[in-house]
């Protein structure tokens, strides 16, 4: 099976490339012509590490199939992320051609024009100010594809180390058209903001409902079982938009809201029949009066369907 490695094709590809792909991932999945099974996960510890594995296949009936592997050594306490390998295997079914394409770059990429489209969805282009907490890889996607999507005045970032929004502020201020203001604490970051975007692996949460009072809109770029980024009165007051209601259920801050005995308290966005809405649906256009302030996004199999048929697409047809 051929190999694709990203040194090959990373360069190749656009912010405006990987928004266009990922709409297209949530638009089809939202029509039902993406098929996006659930995903596989499984944690143990293996020595002081944390090993985590997940296995997200996705189909395009009569084109594509896709499953994208990525596993992880990390120390989710400190936030360290120790090895990470990400691939994805890819299938041509008219064509019965395969390939396997790393995976990296374009889940960082999937992932970031996701939280910029789902802000899109909700807000339209009324916004001019976000922030963002983290630095790290997402991040600076996050930055990279709000400035792209939306015409912004300013980008604030923050983290708790001077070096990581050093890092951060020489990986994409070159590339920004917005002002970008590196805050020192979360407070300062979120000042002012109309969309504030998270996207940090912490097992306890850094954002409560009073630091959020004055932030029209909220993008959570979720983690798995062992974090949590939100306090949980976020959930029950803010109207939510998930990508997948199932995956979203196993992730730190809704299972602690079902250990709790409040998951009937997540304010879930649904239509007027009580039928709960997801982010196929906001890509659609069919949110209707539901009026959601938050979408969290745990990821999907079809974004990486669609962005692996990009790259295939672009390097091997």
């Amino acid at each position: 099976m051929e190999l694709l490695r990203e040194e090959t094709f990373a360069h190749r590809f656009s912010t405006a490339d990987f928004l266009a792909t990922c709409h297209q991932a949530f638009e089809r999945y939202g029509a039902g012509v993406i098929v996006n099974p659930p995903r596989t996960e499984s944690i143990e510890k293996r020595g002081t590490l944390d090993y985590f594995r997940l296995d997200m296949p996705a189909e395009w009936p009569g084109k594509f199939r896709a499953r994208k592997i990525i596993e992880e050594f990390s120390d989710v306490a400190s936030g360290r992320l120790a090895k990470r390998e990400a691939y994805i295997a890819f299938e041509d079914l008219q064509q019965g051609r395969s390939c396997r394409l790393e995976a990296g770059h374009i889940t960082d990429w999937r992932t970031g024009t996701a939280g910029a489209l789902g802000l899109q969805y909700l807000a339209g282009a009324t916004i001019e100010r976000v922030a963002i907490l983290g630095t790290g890889r997402i991040a600076r996607t996050l930055a990279l594809s709000c400035d792209a999507l939306f015409d912004l005045v300013e980008v604030a970032c923050t983290s708790r180390r001077p070096e990581n929004r050093a890092a951060f502020a020489e990986a994409v201020e070159p590339d920004l058209r917005a002002s970008l203001r590196l805050a020192t604490s979360l407070e300062t970051c979120i000042a002012g903001a109309d969309a504030v975007l998270t996207a940090v692996p912490t097992p306890q949460p850094i954002l409560t409902a009073t630091a959020l009072a004055e932030v029209p809109y909220l993008a959570v770029i979720a983690g798995d079982s062992r974090t949590r980024q939100l306090a949980s009165e976020i959930l029950y007051e803010r109207t939510v938009v998930v990508d997948v209601l199932a995956q979203a259920q196993k992730s730190g801050e809704f299972r602690f809201a079902t250990e709790q005995g409040r998951a009937e308290q997540i304010a879930l966005a649904r239509n007027a029949e009580g039928k709960v809405l997801d982010i196929g649906d906001a890509a659609c256009g069919r949110l209707g009066i539901s009026a959601p302030s938050a979408v969290y996004l745990t990821g999907m199999g079809a974004q990486d369907l669609c962005a692996a048929a990009m790259v295939y697409r672009r390097l091997l047809t």
